[in-house]
This record gives C-alpha cells, sequence and structure tokens, in this order.
C-alpha cells in the first residue's frame, strides 16, 4: 500500500546540510523504496541525490520540509527525522 507522509524539520547542525549529511541522507534511502524530496524556499529536490542536496545550501537554523512517498515512506520518515535530530553527528 502506497502513503504519503510529510514533516517539516529544522537543521540544528552548524555547518547545515553540507556533504556529510547528504551522504547520510542518501545511505539511508539506499535501503528504502520511498521517493523523499526535500523542500528549502520554495525549492524542491530529490534527496536521493547529494548534489542536490547541496544545492539547496541550507544552512544552519534553516527549516526544511521533507516528502515521503511509497510503501515504507513511515519509516523512511523516521529515520531521515532522527539523522537531523542527531545532527548527523557532527556537533553544534
Amino acid at each position: 500500500m502506497e502513503e504519503k507522509v510529510e514533516a517539516n524539520v529544522k537543521v540544528k547542525n552548524k555547518l547545515g546540510l553540507h556533504v556529510r549529511p547528504a551522504t547520510q541522507i542518501a545511505r539511508i534511502l539506499q535501503k528504502r523504496k520511498a521517493k523523499v524530496t526535500l523542500t528549502y524556499k520554495g525549492q524542491s529536490v530529490n534527496a536521493r541525490s547529494i548534489m542536490s542536496i547541496m544545492i539547496l545550501a541550507a544552512p544552519k537554523n534553516a527549516q526544511l520540509k521533507i516528502e515521503v512517498e511509497g510503501r515504507d515512506a513511515s519509516a523512511t520518515l523516521k529515520d531521515i527525522l532522527s539523522a537531523f535530530h542527531q545532527k548527523f553527528g557532527e556537533d553544534g
């Protein structure tokens, strides 16, 4: 069964969405089937693409919208939110 979930999340790590967070998000999605879109300031990108995430250039405290569509949408969203809340393993 297809499901669609979304959430808003705040970027908490000091350097924003740079290479390491973008890579972590892409890694989470390698094990998932769901389609994930990140939106910042009206620009939406495919979260499977590290380059696309970096193009958003979301700094610390940026508010992002995460939209997830597919069979494992809820679990996928949970994993992504967890990575954001843990600041992608970074300080600050």
